[in-house]
């Protein structure tokens, strides 16, 4: 029997395992993982017309045929650099759910990974950003794009949904303060895209605030009330 190439194998594992209308990619432990993290540095750091299967390989310092036995094409390997980085965006959060974390901790977790894995989102951003310029009529890489703010609006809405049932949140419309939390991100990333200098952290840190006064939310309160109750 003929083996399959890995990257067909790890596409098709992916497509059936979905959650939140998100679908997983899940690249394999091994050279086809290390050609998605290279080719989202170089697509970042120039645009995708400029960087080559070759540049790629030269990168890794394998032979570019090596490249085309896990991708079927550049525009494929763009794809799945796209996929990689969105999974990877989500991983904490991804635990923090699954160990039933509360609302809060959720909340903060996500608003920290923009600056604690800022250099894969903003790298994100920015081949995005060049996607939109240059790719406009592939649907494959359009989807991929799209499933991390498909993604992104579930988490924050079920979050702020959870927190306002449990009487931790004020009511609030958790679809638009979603909506406003992920382009305040958006425009955060923006930001350090033209000038290197901006203060993510801070500028995070001033959204994290803003958004728990809009949500009614003071954690000290929540300690004494929870204090007075035991």
């Amino acid at each position: 029997m003929t083996q399959q190439p890995e990257h067909s194998r790890t596409r098709r594992a992916g497509e059936g395992a979905r959650k939140g209308g998100f679908a997983r990619f899940r690249p394999s432990p091994g050279r086809s993982d290390s050609f998605l993290a290279t080719s989202l540095e170089l697509f970042a750091e120039r645009n995708f017309a400029s960087v080559t299967i070759k540049d790629i390989a030269q990168a890794l310092d394998v032979n570019p045929a090596l490249i085309y036995y896990y991708f079927d094409s550049k525009t494929d390997l763009f794809r799945a650099t796209i996929e990689r980085a969105v999974v990877r965006a989500f991983e904490n959060i991804r635990a923090l759910e699954d160990k039933s974390a509360d609302p809060a901790t959720i909340l903060a977790a996500w608003l920290a990974n923009h600056v604690n894995k800022y250099h894969e989102i903003h790298r994100f951003v920015k081949i995005a950003l060049d996607f939109r310029s240059s790719h406009e009529g592939d649907p494959a890489i359009a989807e991929a794009i799209e499933a991390f703010y498909v993604e992104e609006r579930r988490i924050l809405s079920k979050v702020i949904r959870d927190g306002v049932r449990q009487g931790l949140f004020k009511p609030v419309n958790p679809a638009r303060l979603a909506q406003f939390i992920s382009t305040h991100l958006d425009g955060c990333m923006v930001r350090l895209v033209i000038l290197t200098d901006f203060d993510l952290k801070g500028a995070v840190r001033d959204l994290h605030h803003h958004v728990l006064d809009m949500l009614g939310y003071a954690p000290a309160k929540r300690k004494k009330s929870r204090r007075r109750g035991a």
